[in-house]
């Protein structure tokens, strides 16, 4: 008896949860410990050597603006240098506020006798400089550089000493802690081996059948039938199998009967609907003799029609032969931009009486490609017909093609009232539209054929609204 997918998902997750709660308790166990010890270090010695770069940055921010309150004697400088010297002693009371030892608090202590004494000398200069009174430039420059040079050194043995006793908890923390890591990281590993071991040969026993039902589904949308599927699987994905089963006969049934019907079908309307048309050719020569007005109109319109009728049984004809691997392909080395340039003149008249401006964004010669210009005609005559009719008057509609690495990509876009996104894939199915109102939904099925039959691939791009973009690549 095989368990079903519910018991074995359930089993399989207890067991697996149960395995990474024993580890994760463990591990957050030792976390803790160790968090609150470096937290501790972190407060001291991390905010000391923050406070170390700061002091550095406050010095140089002092040297900055008193060189140049010396050359412009702006007093905006001296007051920024002020309120640099302030924030260098507000550094110096935050290190000392946390615990230090015996030699850093002699570092620190000579830190402020050489601020003290950098601040006296350039208080000096400035009164000399307010009164107007000459003094030694070189002499002060000098003995200021000397100042900052032995708080630059200090500091660096204070950060020198920070680092130090950084160091030595670390390894103190790092040595506590490495019996601890290492039992942590077996018992993880181990956990983790056997639940991924669990969960693989549980998941492997839905997912195999599963992965060949899905094989067979691309199969029956590719039109083949054949081979039922046949599956060593937990009861509700092999009951699915054979429903499954039944169900790719029916349709092999039905997708025959339906390819019959309409090769029929549209067989034995083409040859009346050719009758048709050249009778109404005659009577609008008048070789029957002379029609009205009203008559010339009436035959016109039906002309029309037929001719629209002959086209979609020719498109239904050309669609079974495709669909049936029967249709003949004669494929050389040409180029594309006489293709482009004859569809634009077909179809200029049509755009220009619906007042919309028909675009050749060709205009650079392009590579040779191997194709069947008469059929990648008809795929552009489908493209570029389309975008012009659903495109609102004073629309535009662009034809590009752009030469890329993996071949010729071609594209039509419009500003018309755009696509769905949720349709933009159906749409190359036969009888679908994207409105169907104004098509049958077979013509993006054979330029989908077609463009296959070459080895490349087409789609549509689109937002409600803001226009399509319809796509085709030829292969190199």
């Amino acid at each position: 008896m095989k368990f079903g997918i519910f018991p074995r998902l359930t089993a399989g997750y207890l067991v697996v949860l149960f395995l990474l709660g024993a580890s994760n308790v463990y591990a957050i166990w030792k976390l803790v410990q160790f968090n609150t010890l470096i937290l501790n270090t972190y407060n001291q010695d991390i905010r000391l050597i923050d406070s170390e770069k700061k002091l550095v940055d406050s010095l140089f921010s002092q040297r900055r603006f008193e060189q140049k309150y010396v050359l412009t004697k702006d007093r905006v400088l001296y007051n920024q240098f002020a309120a640099a010297r302030q924030d260098f002693e507000g550094f110096l009371a935050e290190v000392d506020s946390v615990p230090l030892s015996s030699a850093q608090k002699d570092s620190l202590k000579r830190i402020r006798q050489a601020h003290r004494h950098y601040q006296s000398l350039v208080e000096a200069e400035v009164k000399s400089l307010r009164a107007n009174r000459e003094y030694d430039t070189n002499s002060y420059k000098a003995a200021k550089e000397k100042a900052a040079d032995i708080i630059l050194e200090e500091v660096k043995r204070f950060e020198d000493l920070s680092r130090k006793g950084f160091s030595e908890k670390a390894r103190s923390v790092s040595e506590a802690g490495a019996l601890a890591r290492k039992v942590v990281m077996v018992s993880f590993v181990v956990t983790v081996l056997l639940a991924v071991l669990l969960s693989f040969f549980i998941t492997r026993s839905i997912a195999s059948p599963l992965m060949k039902l899905v094989k067979k589904t691309r199969d029956i949308q590719s039109g083949i039938f054949d081979r039922d599927l046949d599956v060593s699987a937990p009861p509700e994905i092999k009951d699915l199998a054979e429903a499954f089963n039944r169900m790719s006969k029916r349709l092999k049934e039905a997708d025959r009967i339906k390819a019959d019907f309409f090769a029929m079908i549209s067989h034995e309307l083409k040859t009346p609907l050719t009758t048709i048309r050249e009778g109404i050719s005659l009577l609008l020569d008048g070789t029957c003799g002379p029609t009205s007005e009203k008559q010339g109109r009436l035959l016109t319109i039906i002309a029309a029609e037929s001719n629209r009728l002959t086209g979609m049984v020719t498109s239904i004809l050309d669609l079974s032969k495709m669909e049936a691997g029967m249709m003949e392909y004669s494929f050389d080395t040409k180029g594309i931009e006489p293709l482009i340039e004859q569809v634009i003149n077909e179809i200029a008249p049509y755009a220009e009486a619906k007042r919309i401006h028909l675009e050749n964004m060709v205009n650079t010669p392009l590579p040779l490609y191997r194709m069947d210009a008469e059929r990648i005609l008809d795929v552009l005559r489908n493209l570029v017909g389309n975008a012009v009719k659903f495109t609102p008057p004073q629309g535009r509609v662009a034809i590009a093609a752009i030469p890329q690495d993996r071949g010729l990509e071609v594209s039509v876009c419009d500003s018309g009232p755009g696509i769905p996104r949720e349709r933009l894939s159906a749409i190359f199915e036969k009888y679908e539209s994207s409105d169907q109102k104004k098509g049958t939904g077979l013509g993006l099925a054979i330029a989908k054929h077609i463009v296959t039959a070459h080895g490349g691939r087409i789609w549509a791009e689109s937002d409600p609204g803001q226009g399509s973009r319809f796509v085709f690549v030829l292969p190199s």
